[in-house]
């Protein structure tokens, strides 16, 4: 059985559900799943208007929450899925999904455009992209994994094949099972 290409998504299904946009305060979603209790979020509070800061970032400073609480509580809030790195989730190499603001992801982004303006050409038959070089562990599992977050991130349809014969490792990026290979 294939796993499902939401199995390394949280899910934000559920009754308490906002609407993008609704004005749920992260507060209050991080008080929901457990991660405050009222008297940190009033803690949280005084301390937001002591600096100016909004009101995750005075969380985090108070050692409350991690930034990954944040990450999933903003996710709910503004209804966009969010991956989950770590043993039960996708690689930490995989950052173009899990940490999109990381500098590395600006420059894979980068790259991405440039593909945009100078390559991709669909009329002309320009959809389908390598990623290759003659040795071992140079960086192309890991730039074609995130590049293809990152043209997913546009709502670009993406495919990506691991055509590594020796030493795939995509299955391991995205921690779906390996019982099916290309060959």
């Amino acid at each position: 059985m294939l796993p499902k290409p939401t199995d390394n998504v949280l899910s934000l299904e559920g009754a308490g559900r906002p609407a993008a946009g609704s004005g749920r305060h992260i507060g209050a979603i991080l008080m929901d799943e457990g991660k405050l209790t009222a008297s940190d979020a009033e803690q949280v509070l005084a301390r937001q208007r002591e600096l100016g800061w909004r009101f995750g970032e005075a969380a985090i400073e108070l050692n409350l929450i991690t930034d990954s609480d944040l990450r999933q509580a903003l996710a709910k809030q503004y209804e966009f899925p969010y991956l989950v790195s770590g043993p039960d989730g996708v690689s930490k190499e995989l950052i173009a999904a899990w940490d999109p603001f990381h500098p590395v992801v600006e420059e894979l982004r980068a790259v991405r455009t440039q593909l945009l303006i100078r390559w991709y050409n669909p009329e002309a038959g320009r959809r389908t992209l390598a990623i290759t070089s003659p040795g071992a562990r140079e960086g192309r599992s890991f730039v074609a994994a995130n590049l293809a977050v990152t043209f997913s991130q546009l709502g670009q349809r993406t495919l990506l094949i691991d055509a590594d014969f020796r030493a795939p490792r995509q299955q391991s990026i995205f921690n779906i099972p390996d019982r099916f290979g290309l060959s």
